[in-house]
């Protein structure tokens, strides 16, 4: 179970290239598009950190696509911090709270927990992924529900499509975050619904370039479900097993 800290660190650098690679493609396709500067200046000034914000982020869901790259999580840190500051000067009340109370320190403590797991030999609940069982599967459905009807009536200013969006996203972050401690592959769907309700929600606010960010996060987040869905054992399918049981 144990894995080299020089590869995970060798992992880590090789990731945030892609990364940087991705997100200067995207700068010169929106440039081009006309999207990034009108009369000699930036049509949306806040994009130089939203930027940084989306390299480092798609760096994040890139390096922890391996479940024992515990390293993902430092990267993620900086990622939250940053995106908590783009929301706040953004007006997205909800949202810098779900990064500041929420992303960091479930990302602090995933952190520990999965470079513990990365140092034991044995078969750990922090070590290889799995489903949650029916019950728990269940139980997350209801919390994910009272987590949007919370933040709509206590974070909201009005009833709107864009609130509604903003709430999905603030719920099924939460939960994918609290899930990726205990390594739940279960996770990964929540990140997906995350990255569909962020684009739409982007859409509507007219904001373009973290519109890229949340499109190509749907992207890679829908392939890291897929490749943990593939390093899920079998005997860890939880809920899952009612849907692939032989008829």
């Amino acid at each position: 179970m144990k894995n080299d800290f020089k590869v995970l660190l060798k992992e880590v650098f090789i990731n945030l290239l892609i990364s940087i690679g991705i997100f200067a493609a995207v700068l010169i396709f929106l440039y081009f598009c006309g999207l990034i500067v009108k009369d000699g200046q930036l049509i949306n000034p806040y994009l130089p950190l939203e930027l940084v914000a989306g390299i480092i982020g798609t760096a994040y869901i890139l390096i922890v696509k391996n479940p024992n790259n515990y390293l993902g999580f430092a990267i993620g840190i900086i990622m939250s911090v940053l995106l908590g500051v783009q929301f706040y000067l953004e007006g997205f009340k909800d949202l810098t709270i779900l990064y500041y109370c929420v992303f960091i320190p479930c990302q602090i403590y995933t952190l520990i927990k999965w470079k513990r797991g990365n140092n034991q030999d044995m078969d750990s609940e922090y070590a290889i992924p799995s489903f949650m069982d029916v019950k728990r599967f269940l139980v997350v459905l209801c919390i994910l529900a009272i987590l949007m009807l919370a933040d709509l009536f206590l974070l909201q200013d009005e009833f709107t499509t864009a609130a509604v969006i903003s709430s999905a996203i603030v719920g099924s972050s939460t939960l994918a975050n609290f899930l990726m401690i205990r390594k739940r592959t279960d996770a990964w769907f929540y990140w997906v619904i995350f990255s569909i309700c962020g684009v739409i929600l982007m859409i509507l606010s007219h904001n373009y370039v973290t519109l890229t960010l949340y499109t190509i996060y749907l992207f890679i987040n829908g392939n890291v479900c897929i490749a943990w869905c593939k390093q899920t054992p079998k005997d860890r399918y939880g809920w899952l097993k009612l849907f692939t049981k032989k008829s």
